[in-house]
């Protein structure tokens, strides 16, 4: 690879500046890609686990229902037509290692009950209170979705930077400082060279 670069000690001086920051920047980079690397795999495994215990809840509570629903048949409708409950989301903004992660947390109020408890099964209360309280755990779930997928493309960022840093910048510099000392050194040679000739004729004077 031909370098060209003007062959200066003012170059070999900001070239060697450029190095050390490329480095700094580089060890700032992976340490923060180690970081990120290590929270989302935490967060991957607390996804798969929420997952599961939300999908049980849910297998469970589908067949609660299912069998309610054929014991009230055209009731059942009837009994749950009036909600009386409001559900409501707050948004914040949590930072892990400089991305900011959007967070619902569930506002509820009311009472899920909209019907009279004298004429329905207690069954119907049980599947009811069941699927309110999935309500919780799907927020949580949906949180940790979108943390693994915000992580995940910071982390493939970081990773493309820190490979431009390591396999193209940092060689290059290094390649750069090398090439301007070695260049200085033939100027240097050949300026003493050219001082010996010149004590050499002078002398022969």
């Amino acid at each position: 690879m031909k370098l060209k670069i003007n062959p200066t000690r003012m170059e070999l001086l900001r070239t060697r500046r450029r190095l050390e920051m490329a480095r700094r920047g580089h060890k700032l980079l992976k340490d923060k890609l180690d970081g990120l690397i290590q929270r989302f795999l935490h967060g991957v495994k607390e996804e798969q686990r929420l997952r599961e215990e939300l999908e049980s809840k849910i297998t469970n509570v589908l067949i609660k229902s299912a069998l309610v629903s054929a014991n009230m048949g055209n009731f059942l409708e009837e009994a749950v037509m009036l909600p009386k409950q409001k559900t409501f989301l707050d948004l914040k903004k949590i930072n892990i290692m400089g991305v900011y992660i959007p967070e619902y947390s569930l506002k509820i109020e009311g009472d899920f009950h909209s019907y009279g408890l004298a004429g329905t099964p207690f069954e119907l209360d049980e599947v009811l209170a069941e699927f309110n309280g999935l309500l919780p755990d799907l927020i949580k779930l949906a949180n940790k979705i979108k943390m693994i997928e915000l992580l995940s493309k910071e982390i493939a960022e970081i990773r493309r930077r820190v490979n431009a840093l390591e396999h193209i910048l940092i060689p290059e510099l290094e390649a750069s400082v090398k090439f301007i000392r070695m260049k200085l050194s033939e100027m240097e040679r050949g300026y003493l060279t050219s001082l010996m000739k010149i004590k050499d004729i002078v002398r022969a004077r």
